[in-house]
């Protein structure tokens, strides 16, 4: 489940929306509402890894086995370097500098672009593909 403390009104995340008639769960990508109060959405929603298909749905490029966004500059063809996925290190770099705390999730991965641009990262997710699963999901535990 999420932390509250880590996401915002935008932040995408995997959300419960249901059950389907063979009583499974079934998830749906959601970006956060503005009227959604958090402490309620977080124990419906999880963290999106991730993945190279979600990179390139965040706009990032791919090439030589990395993944990176640059800042579009008129001065500078292709932008200016910003964020980089190392694949053989399989770390996160801002510019050749690498970064103390890697981002696993989108929502980690959104803050951190809207805290260094301060302008939201382009997320245009398809529909999450509801696999069969081999065990239901415990979504709470007697700690809540």
């Amino acid at each position: 489940m999420l932390d509250t403390r880590d996401v915002r009104v935008g932040n995408w995340v995997l959300k419960l929306t249901g059950r389907d008639v063979k009583d499974q769960s079934f998830f749906e990508y959601k970006a956060i509402a503005l009227e959604e109060y958090c402490y309620t959405f977080s124990r419906e929603c999880f963290p999106i890894k991730l993945s190279p298909d979600i990179l390139g749905e965040c706009g990032f490029r791919h090439e030589f086995g990395d993944w990176y966004k640059n800042i579009p500059s008129a001065d500078v063809a292709g932008g200016i370097p910003l964020l980089r996925y190392r694949h053989k290190e399989k770390a996160w770099y801002l510019g050749n500098l690498e970064l103390p705390a890697q981002p696993l999730y989108v929502h980690q991965l959104q803050n951190l672009y809207y805290a260094l641009t301060r302008q939201e990262l382009d997320i245009e997710l398809t529909r999450f593909e509801n696999l069969a699963m081999e065990h239901p999901i415990q979504l709470f535990t007697d700690a809540y």
